[in-house]
């Protein structure tokens, strides 16, 4: 996303608040684009229906969206590394007609095998199965643009990314509301799903417009799941410990079935998702300015090494890297510590405003904490890759998925008091084990760099 991080610095650049107002916004849309659509969408379709009578269709349909993005989610992750990856090798060498034949043989990949994905989650239980059909549809959709971001953060023109946006949202909402009246349960389904499709047809668009059509579909991308196995895996394990704390909520018998496979926990997802949205400042401060800065001391440190410039003039540099790192965080901790207090401190305002319980107010505030300290830690893992150090992100991502199962599953059986403080302090441990291993990687980086040489 350094790419898209530079276009949008130019903005901040011009030294005025519209200009910063403008890049901050883009990097929101940028980095959280297909998850602030859908969230966007779902409030104002849960605000448009909760007049129409029609509860259990509402709440049929905000969780089988909310399934189709968290699967759709872990099942993309094993492919979307290993796709940046290979995109990145013919970046680098410059083998621009490799890029659109990649991404469509990843697409058909994912879309083949997001239909027996898609099948095995929404096939069981009692519900038509031409809402399940709409349903799988919606789960290739997502998927295909969850794949289209990673094309996108190649591309510059992100005025047309951010209307692609727009558009989808605007018509997914006014779908719902023409097709709801004709089919019910299935117009709404059926709505939001074309509003997604325009988007995703949208963003194709400009790929198709931005790369070489010439070049013949070919599958070599394929063979990067042998030499790159770990970031397959790390792709799932990471997106499946993002999710792991909701799934173990959602089988807990004090979770609620709507209709199987259906179920949702009231009391405990939606203030954790509601703190996921007080992360978008960060991610957008993340890529415009953070991202960017530390990739100039990146590249000037490689660059050092490729002219053989002397070994002082390198560690020159690589204190630049350290530097520009210690400053981010503090960034970082400056930014996102200011709207987490913020949240918190407001936080039976925000619950009221959306029709939550009071008793949800401390489980917002641990999940804004833990919100936080999840930001930080995408922060740690995103620099550990451009070190290409998979093994140790690995063993981050390992211990994010284990801790969040096991300690979310230890504040059910305490009681809810305690719920969230599972997810909180599962990315505080796997937050410091990263914070361990990315100053390990800065003080050891010309080691790490020069002993991993083929000889």
């Amino acid at each position: 996303m350094a790419g898209i991080g530079f276009e949008l610095r130019k903005l901040l650049d011009k030294d005025n608040f519209t200009g910063d107002l403008r890049a901050f916004l883009y990097a929101a849309l940028l980095s959280s684009g297909p998850w602030l659509l859908s969230i966007t969408c779902l409030g104002v379709l849960t605000a448009l229906s909760s007049t129409s009578g029609a509860e259990q269709d509402g709440e049929i349909f905000r969780t089988t969206v909310v399934y189709v993005f968290a699967f759709s989610l872990i099942f993309v992750g094993i492919f979307q590394l290993v796709l940046t990856r290979f995109l990145a090798d013919r970046l680098y060498m410059k083998d621009d007609q490799a890029l659109l034949t990649a991404f469509a043989a990843c697409a058909i990949l994912v879309l083949v095998g997001g239909l027996f994905v898609g099948l095995a989650v929404f096939s069981p239980g009692p519900l038509p199965w031409t809402y399940k059909a709409l349903a799988i549809v919606l789960f290739d959709v997502v998927c295909l643009l969850w794949l289209t971001m990673i094309m996108l953060s190649a591309v510059k023109d992100y005025n047309n990314i951010v209307i692609g946006f727009a558009v989808g949202a605007i018509l997914s909402v006014g779908g719902v509301w023409a097709l709801e009246p004709l089919l019910g349960l299935h117009g709404r389904l059926l709505g939001y799903t074309l509003g997604l499709v325009v988007s995703v047809f949208w963003f194709l668009a400009i790929i198709l417009s931005e790369f070489d059509q010439n070049a013949q579909l070919k599958f070599d991308m394929v063979t990067y799941f042998k030499k790159y196995w770990d970031l397959a895996l790390i792709g799932f394990v990471y997106n499946l410990a993002i999710w792991a704390d909701k799934f173990v909520f959602w089988m807990d018998p004090s979770a609620r079935v709507i209709v199987v496979p259906l179920t949702v926990h009231d009391f405990y997802e939606g203030p954790v998702f509601l703190s996921y949205l007080s992360i978008v400042p960060a991610l957008a401060v993340f890529m415009v300015k953070i991202e960017t800065g530390f990739y100039e001391h990146y590249r000037r440190y490689y660059q050092c090494i490729i002219e053989k410039r002397p070994l002082s003039i390198l560690l020159e540099e690589k204190q630049g890297m350290a530097d520009m790192l210690k400053t981010s965080i503090r960034e970082m901790f400056i930014v996102q510590g200011g709207i987490t207090c913020l949240c918190t401190v407001f936080s039976p305002e925000i619950i009221n405003i959306c029709g939550l319980s009071p008793t949800q107010v401390p489980l917002l505030r641990i999940a804004c904490i833990g919100s936080f300290l999840q930001a930080l830690m995408s922060l740690t893992v995103t620099i550990l890759f451009y070190f290409d150090l998979r093994q140790r992100v690995l063993s981050i991502a390992f211990c994010y998925l284990i801790l969040n199962a096991g300690l979310s599953r230890l504040s059910l059986q305490l009681g809810f008091p305690f719920y969230g403080f599972g997810y909180a302090y599962a990315c505080f441990f796997s937050l410091m084990l990263g914070f361990y291993l990315l100053v390990q990687t800065v003080q050891d980086l010309e080691f790490i760099t020069f002993a991993r040489q083929p000889i």
